[in-house]
């Protein structure tokens, strides 16, 4: 072959290889794929529609605002359907897609049925709204953005004790999240038993197989109380309130969290006004950054926040924390663990190195139809 053509073929060839390498560098960055997984139908379905809400928008503002270091979130949904055997398919669904992390499950009994797939395949679970006391002080995947019921349960005593109105307390609690019920259910008696209170009367029940709750309820007030308590979803805490509110129309109402979300003053409307509950939420704060949340919440969702959705939005800040310092499967727990404290959309979020958290608590009530701090 004459020189000129072989300078030719040689200099053609540099520029395709040049040419290929500056389109390579114009691909984008791979994304980063995460899992989120919940109840998003059935009874238990407020919580995890929020949590799913309030995650979807912190990554969406991250992804906004560049990614991970150039790399988009890509965010993995599935439902849990509040079903342990749901539960377990759905995880090793989201692991075998190569998922960096997990946030989720918002039931303690969801994260009990799947924990043991976590800890099998190294993939962090991080959950904003499990609660229940037995994760406490496990090194183990799971880390949470929710403190233990103990902490809530020994607020909600010191206040009734300090009162001294409540001294006999009768409590209903769903087994459908024994995990979590359970927890509250035990840890309240310890705290109110030791502040001179007792539980008179326990009534669990299984939600959706409830036969008749103006019976269920009728029964258990025939003996007289001071005060109901109400451990369930939104939907059985308003009908549980509403069958109260028919045997007593002053009876005071206590409740745990987990039910106290937006659907229950939708559901149990003037049944559930004065209820009192503690919270990890402030949703009426009007501070900056709660109130922009707030803000971005409800235009893209048309719904107010609730518990829920503030917890797995600052999940969704903590994790993309923790991938811009490590995005592995192998490393980002430990990175989030590193991280130590985050400040979060109401205060510090101080994580030990099990992945149980602190944080602040507020106690609750309903007043015209409407979340209130208890001053």
């Amino acid at each position: 072959m004459p020189e000129v053509a072989m300078r030719t073929v040689s200099a053609a060839a540099r520029l395709g290889v040049l040419s290929s390498l500056l389109l390579g560098g114009c691909r984008p960055s791979p994304p980063i794929p995460v899992g989120f997984v919940a109840g998003l139908t059935g009874r238990h379905y407020d919580l995890g529609i929020s949590a799913r809400n309030g995650l979807q928008l912190a990554v969406a503002e991250i992804n906004a605002a560049g990614g991970i270091r150039g790399r988009p979130i890509e965010l993995l949904v599935r439902d849990d359907e509040q079903d342990p055997d749901s539960a377990r398919r759905a995880v090793e669904e989201l692991i075998g897609k190569g998922v960096v992390a997990i946030v989720g499950h918002v039931t303690s009994a969801m994260a009990e049925a799947t924990l043991p797939i976590a800890n099998r395949t190294g993939v962090l679970m991080l959950s904003p709204t499990v609660t229940a006391s037995a994760f406490r002080g496990k090194d183990d995947q799971l880390v949470l953005l929710n403190p233990f019921t103990t902490d809530a349960t020994r607020l909600l005593a010191d206040h009734l004790a300090k009162a001294g109105e409540i001294r006999r307390v009768t409590v209903f609690y769903d087994l459908s999240n024994r995990s979590y019920s359970q927890a509250w259910h035990d840890d309240f008696r310890e705290h109110f038993q030791a502040r001179g209170g007792r539980i008179i009367r326990s009534v669990p029940f299984t939600s959706g197989a409830v036969r008749s709750y103006s019976t269920l309820v009728a029964e258990a007030l025939a003996e007289p109380t001071d005060a109901v308590m109400v451990i369930a979803n939104s939907l059985d805490s308003a009908t549980l309130c509403q069958q109260v509110r028919k045997v007593s129309a002053t009876m005071p109402i206590l409740g745990a969290e987990w039910g106290f979300t937006n659907d229950l003053v939708a559901h149990g409307g003037a049944s559930v006004e004065g209820a009192l509950y503690v919270q990890k939420v402030n949703v009426e704060d009007e501070s900056p950054a709660f109130a922009k949340f707030k803000k971005a919440y409800a235009e893209r969702y048309n719904r107010p926040v609730d518990f829920a959705a503030a917890l797995a939005y600052e999940a969704g800040l903590v994790l993309a924390e923790a991938l811009r310092r490590d995005p592995t499967r192998a490393g980002v727990r430990m990175a989030l663990l590193d991280i130590g404290t985050f400040h979060g959309l109401q205060g510090d979020i101080a994580f030990d190195r099990f992945g149980d958290v602190t944080r602040r608590h507020f106690l609750m009530t309903v007043r015209g139809g409407r979340a209130s701090v208890v001053e």
